[in-house]
């Protein structure tokens, strides 16, 4: 009897502890726009649309040249639509026309939660809608252009969703249980075994799916004929250089992998900005036209 109560306690707080620490990091702060487009020369609109689950979001529609393609910018986990302006402003510079917005839970988006990549589908799809609507954004392919878990929301919803003709993405994850697992560590110190059990546990009581859904390299065969650009840090100890390769090989062409050596966890653009951004314009310049 003693010996069942020690196992129900050291697997209750166990559980606890898991689901405490994973919740938390699922309610972020809502950082304000620290940027605005105007301060990187920028002429912008600010709109709001529904996701495609009816959530109110919030993007900037900036224009660029009318025969030029429509780019579309995701955002990582915890940060908004303002951090990807300087990039956003090189892509401009190059004609480029832009829509960036915030996913749910985040600057000036409705929501309280992140489920790193799940639901944040439906945002992007919401964009997608949005921008089909628009009388002044001619009806073809859209590229998508994503980092960290935007980077996964754009391999997850264009394998899917054909009016996105190109997608470069810099440090996806491969599957979302196996970043999990190694964020455990990385952020708590914790073991993937037991706690990472917990943890998917959790997501799925929360989420209504299990994380292995959320997986990049699962999709990326469905991208195909379509074209796909892995950037990715040769240092990155968030979203290991292995995840991309993993991505890659399970991708069909046309593919190529960028590996920046000497980078960390999306520090490709600031090692070398004009190099970063002619490669990124290349690419949907060649296959979006």
């Amino acid at each position: 009897m003693i010996l069942l109560e020690v196992v129900f306690l050291v697997t209750f707080w166990t559980w606890a502890v898991s689901a405490v620490l994973f919740l938390r990091n699922t309610v972020l702060p809502k950082l304000p726009l620290p940027s605005e487009p105007a301060q990187f020369g920028l002429e912008a609109e600010t709109v709001r649309f529904p996701s495609s689950d009816g959530l109110e979001l919030e993007g900037w529609k900036i224009p660029g040249n009318p025969a030029r393609p429509w780019l579309i910018l995701c955002h990582g986990v915890g940060s908004n639509r303002s951090d990807l302006l300087d990039i956003a402003a090189g892509l401009h510079r190059r004609g480029f026309n832009l829509f960036l917005f915030d996913f749910r839970g985040h600057g000036g988006s409705e929501g309280r939660t992140t489920s790193f990549g799940w639901r944040e589908q439906r945002d992007l799809e919401g964009a997608l809608s949005f921008l089909g609507r628009q009388t002044d954004v001619p009806e073809r392919p859209y590229g998508v252009y994503g980092i960290s878990m935007g980077a996964v929301v754009a391999i997850l919803v264009a394998a899917r969703d054909e009016r996105l003709g190109a997608v470069a993405v810099d440090s996806p994850y491969a599957d979302l249980d196996d970043s999990l697992g190694r964020h455990l560590g990385l952020l708590y110190r914790l073991p993937r075994v037991p706690f990472l059990w917990f943890v998917t546990t959790t997501y799925r009581l929360r989420f209504g799916v299990w994380p292995s859904r959320v997986s990049p390299r699962s999709a990326a065969p469905a991208l195909s004929p379509r074209p796909l650009l892995l950037i990715q840090g040769a240092e990155d100890a968030r979203m290991p250089r292995h995840g991309a390769e993993e991505i890659l090989k399970a991708s069909g062409e046309p593919k190529e992998l960028w590996m920046i050596r000497g980078a960390g966890h999306l520090e490709g653009y600031s090692l070398d900005p004009a190099g970063y951004l002619d490669r990124l314009s290349r690419f949907f310049e060649l296959h979006l036209r």
